[in-house]
């Protein structure tokens, strides 16, 4: 399962309150499976991070957490398949933000799921399976 940067953020926002919201009941109800970041996911998470009015905070957290998750990283055939779903999106007038469009293609790549609280632009990659939460 690829984990979206609206799944991180609340569960780090869920676990920093101590509450049990829908991303920890998620992650609970994942058990065993086992969880991957895409570098871009990891790449959003830093820069939300700086621009925190607790930085420091904030960069323990994401540090924490790309430790306890696998972080993958682009290959030759990700470029690829990042190349054909931009060209055939883009002929067909649906334009999706880069970020989302670059962590899509990561979970379609390795062929798993994402799972992220904004389904709308990752339901438009051909293939991908979109959880939401």
């Amino acid at each position: 399962m690829f984990l979206d940067t609206s799944f991180c953020i609340d569960l780090m926002r869920e676990r920093h309150r101590g509450e049990e919201g829908p991303a920890l009941r998620k992650l609970a109800s994942l058990g065993q499976t086992p969880l991957y970041l895409s570098l871009f996911v990891l790449c959003e998470l830093n820069a939300g991070a700086r621009l925190s009015s607790r930085p420091e905070e904030e960069i323990r957290k994401v540090q924490r957490l790309s430790e306890l998750v696998e972080v993958v990283l682009p290959d030759r055939a990700f470029a690829v398949a990042y190349g054909e779903t931009e060209a055939f999106l883009r002929g067909r007038g649906m334009i999706i933000p880069t970020m989302d469009l670059l962590i899509g293609i990561a979970a379609k790549v390795y062929g798993l799921p994402v799972v992220t609280r904004d389904a709308v632009h990752f339901a438009k990659i051909p293939g991908l399976v979109v959880e939401q939460y």
